[in-house]
């Protein structure tokens, strides 16, 4: 199972790295336009930021109590972006802020069922991609 968390890690780290020199438009090249998926079991946040900010609270709805976390960003410059997850009782589960590139991969976190996840993110320049799933 923890091959299969990295090889999904490694498969988000990919797309993040790609460039593509055609014409056609892919959600990274979509500047300040979020792509938010949020199903039972599984939230993923991501955006290619140029001086962004927004604060957001999205409800999650977790059947299950132990997490794959991952939260990538490249091509830093500037700003920083807070994540918060936490659950039904506000205990935080998960909190990192962003202010530099940086990978992390929790491939086996066993904690409470996550409730929220709040993101406050100010002028950050940066690709942004935050994913909790349920194992």
């Amino acid at each position: 199972m923890k091959e299969f968390h990295f090889f999904i890690a490694g498969i988000i780290l990919f797309f993040m790295s790609c460039k593509d020199n055609s014409t056609a438009t892919t959600v990274h090249d979509n500047l300040n336009s979020p792509v938010t998926t949020n199903v039972v079991n599984s939230f993923t946040y991501s955006i290619n930021a140029s001086s962004y900010s927004v604060h957001s609270q999205n409800d999650l709805s977790f059947l299950s109590d132990s997490l794959v976390v991952t939260l990538l960003s490249s091509g830093y410059s500037s700003g920083k972006a807070i994540v918060l997850v936490r659950d039904s009782s506000s205990t935080s589960i998960f909190a990192d802020t962003i202010t530099s590139n940086k990978t992390i991969v929790i491939t086996n976190l066993k904690t409470t069922k996550p409730r929220y996840c709040t993101l406050d993110v100010t002028n950050l320049t940066a690709k942004f991609t935050f994913t909790v799933i349920g194992q």
